[in-house]
């Protein structure tokens, strides 16, 4: 009897013990922290990323400390569910807020689980203490600008940035070294958004490893450009030949079909258009004088003209759009040649632009040709100013012969006009560059 009930317990034991070890709950295994990137520096703005993992049985508990004479507690979680096996975060530290000083210090992240062994994983290492924050002087800047305007700036930082750009109200954009032999000088071209019809604040940031940050605002005389407004008048024919043959669903209401190309579909196009102009692969201007008009043309349609669209005598209601390039027209076919020097960085259709081409010219500063019969060129060529890229037509949603030109800088639409226009361009860049080129260096 003593034996049977042995073997019994002796049976309970091992089921206990392999439930827990199939669990978890019995586990030699110490929980996993796994970095994003490890800081090197605290400061003002530090963001420490790092995820805990624990498969068995999960996790329990973690502590993060700043250790400098003593333990700074900066986060305590132990709100875990059971079986809760993975979390990361994201904490932003402020040196300053806790009481640190410039000097050496460490980071302890301290996993525990849920196991009856309470595993723990403690890492700890060295991190050094930065609170002065970098250093930034504006050489240049623009005196003034308009509602779909661009502008230059120009600026010199100390070395310890690594990240640094400009801020037009809510937008970012980059600005760049290596424009320059100095490479603590950058400089960058900005969009101010044609559809802002008011100041907003341009403000030129630095931040350097430790995220300490240095801002600078901009002082300028904000010009606001009242654009045109216009009602077009759809005809049957139009939305026959140019509008259905662009539409990837079907409409039985003509209006319907017009109202979806030329919002959902344009959406699309213009997604497509500004993803390419937003990455800028060439940093120094190609740019040495204004751009080029198309040979013997009228303008045809302006630029950020707001345009309402009529079909059988009634506007239709959400299709309203605005034309963001200027349309220039000559002789049918007419041969277009690059505005300036660049990269040709797409050639192809894009819904109601057509064919197109867009060329970088370099900090920021791309142009679009689009609605073309012919495209003479292929992506990744070098052309020059007024070299021969292909030739107009009514490719995509055009009604006659014409070139849809348009500017982008950084991946928004500006106004052509500027860059048209010699005088312009070389009292708000060409000149300014040239003497930041002769105190700093550079061809």
């Amino acid at each position: 009897m003593k034996g049977k009930l042995f073997l019994i317990l002796l049976l309970a034991v091992a089921a206990a013990g392999g439930y827990f070890y199939f669990t978890g709950l019995i586990n030699f295994n110490e929980p996993k922290v796994i970095f994003e990137k490890k800081p090197e520096y605290l400061g003002s703005g530090t963001e420490l990323v790092f995820k805990v993992v624990d498969d068995k049985p999960g996790l329990n508990q973690v502590k993060v400390y700043l250790i400098q004479n003593k333990n700074i507690k900066v986060l305590e979680d132990t709100d875990f569910p059971e079986g809760f096996r993975e979390k990361e975060y994201r904490l932003e530290i402020d040196a300053r807020k806790y009481g640190l000083r410039e000097g050496k210090a460490q980071i302890s992240i301290v996993v525990q689980d849920s196991s009856l062994l309470k595993n723990t994983k403690n890492i700890t290492y060295d991190v050094k203490v930065d609170l002065t924050p970098p250093t930034l002087s504006i050489l240049s800047s623009p005196a003034g600008i308009m509602n779909g305007g661009t502008g230059f700036v120009f600026y010199r930082t100390s070395s310890d940035v690594v990240k640094t750009g400009v801020r037009v109200g809510d937008l970012e954009f980059n600005c760049y070294n290596g424009i320059v032999e100095n490479k603590n000088i950058y400089g960058c071209a900005f969009p101010y958004p044609y559809y802002w019809s008011r100041k907003k604040s341009i403000v030129v940031f630095a931040i350097d490893r430790a995220g300490n940050k240095t801002s600078h605002a901009l002082m300028y005389y904000f010009k606001r450009k009242k654009y045109r407004r216009s009602v077009i008048t759809i005809t049957d024919e139009f939305i026959e030949t140019k509008v259905k043959p662009l539409s990837d669903k079907e409409f039985d209401d003509p209006a319907q079909l017009f109202k979806y190309v030329n919002v959902d579909v344009r959406k699309r196009n213009e997604d497509l258009i500004h993803s390419i102009t937003s990455k800028v692969s060439i940093k120094k201007p190609l740019f040495r004088r204004n751009f080029l008009q198309l040979k013997n043309s009228k303008m045809l349609g302006g630029f950020a003209d707001y345009r309402k669209y009529r079909y059988r005598g009634r506007i239709i209601k959400g299709a309203d759009a605005y034309h963001k390039g200027m349309d220039f027209a000559s002789i049918k076919n007419a041969p277009v040649q690059a505005a300036e020097d660049g990269k040709v960085v797409f050639t192809g259709f894009i819904g109601i632009y057509g064919n197109s081409i867009i060329i970088e010219h370099g900090l920021g500063v791309f142009t679009l040709y689009s609605h073309l019969a012919e495209i003479h060129v292929n992506e990744g060529d070098e052309v020059s100013r007024g070299q021969e890229i292909g030739l107009t037509d009514t490719t995509g949603l055009a009604v006659g012969d014409h070139l849809h030109f348009g500017v982008l800088v950084q991946g928004l639409e500006v106004h052509p006009i500027e860059w048209l226009d010699r005088h312009w361009l070389k009292t708000r860049f060409l000149d300014e560059y040239k003497r930041i080129k002769t105190i700093y260096g550079g061809q």
